[in-house]
């Protein structure tokens, strides 16, 4: 490890993370991708593979793992598209659902707040379409927590996206969206929000794009901006003046910090070109500059209170110096711009259209422009001290017509009395005519409206009509449909009853096949099987069985012979000793008997001297025994007879008790049953009602007991031939059992003979228990020796 880490440069635990940590990692990512692609698309598993999905998101999130997020993202954004397309299956998932819904919003949230945590601003940005385009199906409103998330995850998106009028325009949404919830946010974040509603605002560069500007990128820019207005919820692109409306008409001004309240009085109200930088200088420097959350406005503010510099100059002076504009514009660090940035600034705002200027580098000077008909200059917003010379041009030709309107009222009045009288006589003949006119319109008007009263009543009468025709060809169809099932599942039941009674015909023929070859020794080809069916495979059985039991009875007749000349030997041969053995047994008996006697004689003798013994032990403690039983009997009589008495008087007591409970039961049984009696009477008249609803649907249900009893009678034919088969398998004859002589049963001398392969061999004698030793009785038969008893030893 050490030479390896001084040549490659690496520590142990990166090249074991690369080693063992990273196949892992893959591996999971891997498991993740495989199961969100099986689960996709299935409402039955829907909680699972959202809930799959969020531990792939957190998974990413965990590791840093950036590739696999994006291409998580683009998974399940294609997941989602693909829904539509397989509407159709059976179970796809349906998007009209607001728990699925529901569901899928949660996912994309999560998925927007990983992206945002991440810094991936383009997942960001398709995050929040997704999020959108979710928002607009949804049929049930977003919770109120995750809109607010959304539109605060917007004002960093556009923030990053360098665009400062959908940045403000966010940030307008958002605090519109959160300014009523005071239980959700506070008061200090709502100042929050608004400080950066208002600084925003002021930061919306002051933008008059002319035409060449968008001559090559004003379809991109349009699209783009409708495609922004569309996730702010805004049906019209916003501008500068409308945002400044906004934050004028609002509350806002009244929720900023007082520190940044005079900003707008500066920026948009006053008209102070002298003093406008050194006025805005403390506040930039102490409340935008000494903060992270508002230095990022800091140099757009700049830019805007330049562009308010040039503009409120422009109608002060014809020409100042370069160096004089310069002296002005100076902001706080880390704010300050240089005099070559000042100028760049001013050039890039004439080519913009946002000032109409020269700049004379060899007077280093700015000489704006005042040509009365350059419409560039006119319809700018902000303070104004006068009116530029195109707005004056543009209210001139009004002003001439104003004053020859006077001057002809002064100079000619019997002129104006007649045009008087001219305008009040055509008043009056117009309003006659619109007199006439309205009541034309209205004897119209009703005419019309009962035309199209008539004409409502037909097209309803129609609708309903067809919509009833329409529900009874829907009903037959169903109806239709509904038989053409019915029948289409019967016939598969009867396909499915004699396919089985094939296999299990089948099945009885190849193990009657079997049998036979095992029994019988006939080989039955077991392809043959279809053409030779359980009869004749029967009759075959039944053939060999027959020449089996003849061969049989043919050998069992000659062993039968065999047998009892052998017994007939073995008897004869036994004669003589059974006189001796008989002899042998009187003997064993005897002694047996003697021994027993004499055991049980010992045994009682000896109990008798252990009990004397005993009592005699006893009998010298018996009278100290009396005389402490007496004693505690004196003691204690007392104590018994009081608690005797107690006893009786509890005994009185629970037996009081007991008889007021039952009373009590039982008055509270009468009136169970009281209530009982009338709840019933309740569900009879009940009943009696519904049994009239269930009229209806008698006829039903007796059609359908019809097509279940026949269906059960098929069912019950089938059974009942499958039991008479087995039956008649059953019944076949079988191998007799072989022939046992009653010689080989019991063998000679009472010793057991071996048994033959069909005999049963006798159960084991039960274990007698051991009582006492008794002398045997002796019958006086002779017994074999293999069925005498011997004692217990």
């Amino acid at each position: 490890d050490m030479i390896l880490s001084s040549v490659s440069g690496e520590q142990t635990q990166d090249r074991t993370d690369r080693a063992l940590v990273t196949p892992w990692l893959k591996f999971l990512w891997e498991a993740y991708r495989s199961l969100l692609d099986i689960l996709r698309n299935n409402v039955r598993f829907e909680g699972l593979y959202q809930k799959v999905s969020n531990q792939a998101i957190d998974f990413c999130k965990t590791y840093e793992r950036k590739t696999e997020f994006r291409r998580l993202c683009e998974l399940l954004r294609n997941h989602l598209q693909a829904i539509g397309k397989y509407s159709h299956q059976q179970n796809a998932i349906n998007m009209s659902n607001a728990d699925t819904m529901q569901l899928f919003l949660d996912t994309h949230f999560h998925q927007l707040d990983t992206a945002t945590e991440m810094e991936l601003w383009q997942e960001s940005y398709r995050s929040i379409e997704d999020i959108h385009n979710l928002i607009q199906q949804s049929k049930r409103p977003v919770k109120p927590q995750a809109m607010a998330n959304y539109f605060e995850k917007l004002t960093r998106i556009m923030y990053v996206a360098k665009n400062p009028l959908f940045l403000a325009a966010a940030w307008h949404r958002y605090y519109n969206f959160i300014f009523r919830q005071t239980k959700v946010f506070t008061e200090a974040q709502l100042q929050e929000v608004a400080n950066n509603v208002l600084l925003s605002t002021l930061a919306v560069p002051i933008i008059k794009a002319s035409s060449q500007i968008l001559s090559s990128t004003g379809g991109k820019e349009k699209n783009r901006n409708q495609r922004f207005s569309n996730l702010l919820f805004l049906s019209t692109v916003p501008t500068r003046i409308s945002l400044i409306s906004d934050l004028v008409s609002g509350d806002i001004l009244g929720r900023v910090d007082p520190a940044l309240r005079p900003l707008y009085d500066l920026v948009e109200e006053q008209f102070h070109p002298l003093s406008i930088c050194r006025e805005i200088s403390p506040i930039l420097g102490a409340k935008i500059a000494g903060s992270e959350a508002n230095g990022k406005y800091g140099q757009l503010l700049c830019n805007v209170i330049l562009t308010r510099l040039v503009q409120q100059l422009s109608q002060v002076y014809t020409s100042v110096q370069l160096d004089f504009i310069v002296g002005l514009a100076q902001f706080p660090a880390p704010y300050t711009m240089s005099a070559a940035a000042i100028e760049r600034f001013i050039m890039h705002g004439a080519r913009r259209g946002e000032f109409q200027l020269r700049i004379d580098h060899q007077a280093r000077s700015v000489e704006f422009d005042t040509d009365a008909f350059d419409g560039a200059q006119s319809g700018g917003h902000g303070a104004q001290l006068q009116a530029s010379p195109a707005d004056l041009m543009r209210s001139q030709l009004s002003s001439v017509a104003v004053c020859l309107a006077n001057a002809q009222r002064v100079a000619c009045p019997a002129f104006v009395a007649g045009a008087h009288a001219t305008k009040a006589a055509a008043v009056a003949a117009a309003l006659a005519a619109m007199r006439a006119e309205h009541r034309v319109a209205v004897a119209r008007k009703v005419v019309i409206d009962r035309r199209k009263e008539v004409v409502e009543n037909a097209v309803a009468r129609r609708e309903r009509t067809e919509a009833r025709e329409r529900a009874i060809r829907q009903q037959r169809e169903q109806e239709a449909e509904r038989q053409r099932l019915a029948e289409e599942q019967r016939r598969r039941e009867v396909e499915r009853a004699q396919r089985e009674l094939d296999t299990v015909r089948r099945a009885e023929a190849l193990k009657l096949a079997e049998s036979i070859r095992e029994k019988a020794g006939i080989v039955v080809d077991i392809n043959d099987l279809d053409m030779l069916d359980t009869d004749k495979l029967k009759v075959l059985q039944r053939e060999q069985l027959e020449k089996d039991k003849q061969d049989m009875q043919a050998r069992l007749k000659l062993l039968s012979r065999r047998a009892d000349h052998t017994e007939r030997a073995y008897r004869r041969a036994e004669l003589p000793l059974l006189a001796d053995d008989y002899e042998l047994q009187k003997r064993s008996d005897r002694e047996h008997h003697d021994a027993a006697r004499r055991a049980v004689l010992d045994a009682a003798r000896e109990k008798h001297t252990h009990d004397v013994a005993l009592k005699q032990r006893l009998a010298r403690v018996f009278g100290d025994f009396n005389a402490v039983r007496q004693r505690l009997d004196t003691g204690r009589s007392e104590a018994l007879a009081a608690e005797r008495r107690r006893l009786r008087e509890q005994l009185a007591a629970a037996k009081e008790e007991r008889v007021a409970e039952y009373r009590r039961l039982r008055a509270a049984k009468d009136e169970a049953d009281e209530q009982e009696r009338a709840r019933r009477e309740a569900e009879r008249e009940a009943e009696e009602l519904a049994n009239a609803a269930k009229a209806a649907k008698a006829a039903e249900l007796a059609r359908l007991r019809e097509e279940l009893a026949v269906q059960r009678a098929r069912d019950e034919e089938l059974l009942r031939k499958r039991l008479e088969k087995e039956a008649e398998a059953e019944a076949a004859p079988k191998a007799p059992a072989k022939y046992v002589p009653p010689s080989r049963r019991t063998g000679a001398m009472g010793s057991p003979a071996p048994a033959s392969a069909s005999a049963t061999p006798p159960p084991p004698p039960a274990a007698a228990p051991s009582p006492k030793p008794e002398a045997p009785a002796s019958t006086g038969k002779y017994v074999p020796p293999s069925r005498r008893q011997r004692p217990a030893q």
